[in-house]
């Protein structure tokens, strides 16, 4: 295609969006979504630009070019911008017309803005695996498969992604199709429009073992995917055959008071509505560098590889506001798992005997009747990182051939 034919091909739009007085920073968070799903997504895209009136906060106005009209209608039809339609509606002055839409024709050339090439490209994965999405519901997960045999779905933490499980994955994938999964919101997960907590994500498990007919799986979570874990296995019997709660306490009728995540400072912290994210935006390195050093009992790890792979995760839009909405969202938890009979399936609890150590499996006590515990000396609460033989080792034996 000549320059010519790019000009006389091009869509140029300006964007007008009027925010609910009250609602500028929830719709401020939806346009972030938006504009790093579009650049990083859209095939189409020339420019895709966003600014706000220094003078009306309420106002906001986009600078849109579209290759063509075709790349135009498929961002319409994208998951990522039908799913801010609906937030906006709940967001802006006029709900039957968020949108406030002209259209140009550009004078000459435009030139692209190279978007996908100015971002930092995902971590590879393990040898002999792939990364892969499925669109479920209002959400797109993201998930790294490879091996075969009896599948074994691996869940992560905060604060990481499947990547927290590289090392563990290879070992796994000798005897079973392994995939890690990134929770809805976190990774390289789409956020959705329904809650970030532990039952949305359990629900969105549920709908990938489906989509991908895997029939019932092993699981392992560790942290949020822990907790997560039992949440599905509860919701879903038949679904998951064994489970592994690794540095986790999942909440329930059983949780003590005192004994929980909810004990911990930063806990209380992120279930405050919107100031963490107002704190920690723009500080995410020196936020998560605290938890990566005071939770890990090994020099080293997680490594500097890997917390920029945390790190080019968590500083995407709305992803911390994604990893505090599980701490907002216990009591749903807690009404999840109370409205369910306690696991019958085999659990096997394994603690960093550095931080939570035999507390993963004394939480569980009266919440599973197949209860094992196991405690790795030494260890601080990045098992799958700090300890990666030895959980693979446990993994391969409690989930069997």
């Amino acid at each position: 295609m000549t320059s010519d034919d790019l000009a006389a091909d091009a869509v140029q739009l300006v964007v007008e969006v009027r925010a609910r007085a009250g609602r500028q920073q929830a719709l401020q968070a939806a346009i972030d979504r938006l504009v790093d799903a579009t650049h990083r997504i859209d095939p189409g895209v020339l420019r895709f630009e966003v600014g706000v009136d220094p003078t009306d906060d309420t106002r906001y106005v986009g600078y849109e070019i579209w290759a063509s009209q075709d790349a135009l209608d498929r961002h319409a039809d994208q998951l990522h911008t039908r799913q801010f339609l609906t937030d906006a509606r709940e967001l802006v002055r006029d709900a039957d017309a968020p949108l406030q839409v002209t259209r140009w024709r550009p004078l000459d050339p435009p030139v692209p803005a190279d978007y996908r090439r100015a971002s930092t490209p995902p971590a590879p994965p393990p040898d002999g695996f792939a990364h892969r999405t499925a669109a479920l519901d209002d959400t797109t997960l993201h998930y790294v498969i490879g091996g075969s045999g009896d599948p074994v779905v691996l869940l992560h933490g905060f604060p990481n992604t499947w990547y927290a499980w590289r090392e563990v994955m290879p070992t796994l994938a000798e005897r079973h199709t392994v995939l890690a999964v990134d929770l809805r919101g976190l990774g390289d997960s789409t956020s959705g429009h329904k809650p970030n907590d532990v039952p949305t994500s359990a629900h969105d498990l549920h709908l990938l073992a489906r989509h991908l007919d895997l029939g019932p799986v092993a699981v392992a979570g560790q942290d949020w995917g822990g907790s997560t874990g039992y949440a599905w296995a509860l919701g879903h019997p038949g679904e998951v055959r064994r489970l592994a709660v690794l540095e986790a306490l999942p909440a329930g009728p059983w949780t003590a008071a005192g004994k929980s995540r909810q004990g911990a400072w930063f806990a209380a912290f992120h279930q405050i509505p919107s100031l963490p994210e107002r704190l920690v935006d723009g500080r995410e390195p020196d936020y998560l560098d605290w938890f990566y050093t005071a939770f890990s009992a090994t020099p080293g790890v997680p490594s500097p590889d890997a917390i920029a792979e945390y790190l080019r995760c968590y500083r995407r839009p709305g992803a911390m506001s994604s990893a505090f909405a599980r701490y907002r969202g216990v009591e749903r938890e807690i009404a999840h798992n109370t409205a369910q009979p306690t696991l019958t399936i085999p659990v096997l609890a394994v603690g960093g005997a550095q931080v939570l150590g035999a507390a993963v499996a004394d939480n569980l006590e009266n919440a599973a009747d197949d209860l094992r515990g196991e405690v790795l000396a030494g260890c601080g609460h990045y098992l799958t990182e700090e300890r990666p033989r030895d959980v693979a080792a446990l993994l391969l034996d409690f989930f069997g051939n």
